[in-house]
């Protein structure tokens, strides 16, 4: 027993690691194959239809199968998905940011943005490849925009995986430990495994601060930084460590045998009549399944005739939607609000949000404890901290934060003449004779601390510097701000926003005072499932519980959250063959 407890604590830990990495992934993922936040949700979703198709499945057949062999097959499983994700890394070509074409002086090392060859020019890849082959770009192909669906079916055989790891592992304990042990060995089990969520979310951090062809390409040639919307960070990296994780965690499962015995039995095996045994053991285990399966309905009746149970559901599902929407997009929030780099944000939400939830959800098991509550006053207990925790979050709305200034998107060309037609909305009198192409990003940040699309926008005439340090001079649209001549410059990258990264630190704290409040209700709400149905139910209750969450709540949420946060989106990018890509730009009023 102490072997299993062991083993399955550790494959808690490993899908648990899993789990958030991937989620941590999110803008690194939309950013590398240029896709909105809905079809992110749809990839991040796959995983709930891969846990649904054996979910239930799986919970109810529970004791009638080998269990620890499950289990076994499914870490293997959760480890073949982690290495599928990873394979467009190794089937595309590298990542060619969004870049405009700059032409160079022959006379000089300077470049100029704002020249009509510019309006020719493809999105220049890194620096470090020769000019023959940047004309050679032209388009990728198209199958490489569909790279996505690795992640997706990956994704979806991590849910199929994970499914039995839960329901088995626990009925197992259950089976075979005292009555007074086994909820101690759960809550081990289950707190060892919270450990593996703030580990994910780390590796998420130091991974996105990675350039994703890391080890290929020159890194200094890059003029992006992390902060920046087309910043892709080593995606690939971590899932091949989640990958490596799961199957490590299948091991021991395959040396554990079928039952155990019971803790406080001595169990005297008898030799004589083995085979005979064995055949009626089988016999009698397909029976079972038999049985059991004509008793299905009947079961799901019962609970369902059970008007505390059906209220406890509804609250599940409301929750699991509220809470899986928010972790999914916290870090594009973060960043795109505060102007936090995405690798920051996911550092900050694994060592300060996930320890607090954690504690929260120990102290919530320790007052029910302490204070021997009972359903009526744990139910109350629920109620009133999500009522404060609700209260709190109105006070987002006070975390303001200006949206980004770019000129001809959120801010006028002051002092110039705009161009009529609503697709040159970027043109102006100062830039119209550059020839600039107006689906591209790569902004500048000018001295009078407005952003423009690109240095061609800006009107800049002559550079010095290379790489990330280049900055354009005689820049005539940010001449015309009212600037004199000798201001008239621009550096790469869009304007960083004080008053936001000041504001950061208060909305970090009221998170985590939501986040510590909601954890405390968590307990008592799942105990008063436990006290409200009957003990033979208690698995099954357990599954559907996880099914409801997850169909009307894990599912969905990402797809809906998606697409709302789309909706807000000022400037999507726009991908080699043409078409948008992921969004560089949104109205952070709007988004919050």
């Amino acid at each position: 027993l102490q072997i299993f407890l062991g083993a399955l604590a550790f494959s808690f830990f490993a899908k648990g690691f899993s789990g958030s990495y991937m989620k941590s992934m999110s803008s690194q993922i939309e950013r590398r194959f240029e896709i909105s936040s809905s079809i992110f949700g749809i990839i991040d979703g796959s995983f709930e239809i891969g846990n649904l198709m054996v979910m239930v499945l799986v919970s109810y057949l529970g004791p009638r199968v080998h269990r620890p062999k499950i289990i076994a097959v499914g870490c293997l499983i959760m480890s073949v998905g982690a290495f599928l994700s990873v394979m467009p890394q190794f089937l595309t070509g590298r990542y060619n940011y969004e870049r405009i074409t700059v032409s160079v002086d022959n006379s000089s090392t300077s470049v100029s943005a704002c020249s009509p060859v510019s309006s020719e020019g493809l999105p220049v890849t890194d620096a470090t490849e020769t000019p023959s082959t940047m004309i050679n770009v032209g388009c990728e192909k198209t199958t490489n925009s569909y790279l996505w669906l690795f992640v997706l079916v990956g994704n979806l055989l991590r849910g199929i995986g994970e499914a039995p790891i839960m329901p088995l592992g626990v009925s197992y304990i259950d089976d075979f430990s005292k009555e007074e042990n086994s909820a101690f060995y759960i809550g081990l089990v289950r707190s060892s495994g919270m450990f593996g969520p703030t580990l994910g979310f780390l590796l998420g951090s130091f991974c996105a601060s990675l350039w994703v062809d890391i080890g290929i390409v020159n890194t200094d040639a890059i003029s992006i930084n992390p902060k920046d919307t087309r910043w892709v960070g080593a995606w690939w990296l971590g899932l091949l460590i989640c990958g490596a994780v799961n199957f490590i965690a299948s091991l021991p499962f395959w040396f554990l045998p079928y039952s155990l015995p019971k803790e406080e039995e001595n169990e005297n095996l008898k030799i004589s009549h083995l085979m005979p045994k064995q055949l009626f053991s089988v016999f009698s285990r397909v029976y079972s399944i038999y049985l059991s399966i004509a008793d299905f309905l009947p079961a799901l009746r019962k609970l369902f005739g059970n008007s505390i149970f059906v209220v406890f559901i509804f609250l599940t599902i409301l929750q699991y939607n509220s809470l899986v929407g928010m972790i999914t997009y916290e870090t594009k929030f973060m960043e795109q609000q505060f102007n936090v780099s995405v690798a920051k944000a996911i550092f900050l939400i694994g060592v300060i949000l996930l320890p607090i939830t954690i504690l929260g959800m120990f102290l919530g098991g320790f007052l029910i404890k302490k204070f021997k509550l009972h359903i009526t006053e744990m139910a109350k207990f629920a109620c009133i901290t999500f009522i404060v925790a609700y209260l709190l979050n109105l006070l987002y709305f006070t975390c303001n934060c200006e949206v980004l200034q770019v000129a001809g998107l959120t801010a006028p060309y002051s002092g110039t003449k705009h161009l009529s037609s609503s697709k040159h909305i970027y043109m102006a009198s100062c830039n119209a004779e550059c020839g600039c192409k107006v689906d591209q990003w790569d902004p500048v940040c000018g001295d009078n601390g407005i952003t423009y699309t690109t240095a061609c926008f800006a009107g800049c005439k002559s550079s010095s510097g290379t790489g990330r340090n280049m900055v354009f001079h005689n820049c005539s649209c940010v001449e015309g701000q009212g600037l004199g001549p000798g201001n008239s410059s621009a550096v790469l990258g869009q304007c960083q926003r004080e008053s936001c990264t000041k504001a950061f630190p208060y909305f970090l704290a009221l998170q985590t005072a939501c986040a510590f409040i909601l954890a405390l209700g968590g307990t008592p709400t799942y105990m008063i499932m436990f006290r409200s149905v009957s003990p033979d139910l208690k698995s099954f209750a357990v599954g559907i519980e996880t099914l409801g969450g997850r169909v009307l709540g894990g599912l969905p949420a990402p797809i809906y959250f998606g697409a709302l946060i789309d909706e807000t989106c000022l400037k999507w990018g726009t991908k080699s063959c043409g078409g948008s890509g992921s969004c560089r730009v949104y109205d952070t009023k709007e988004f919050r």
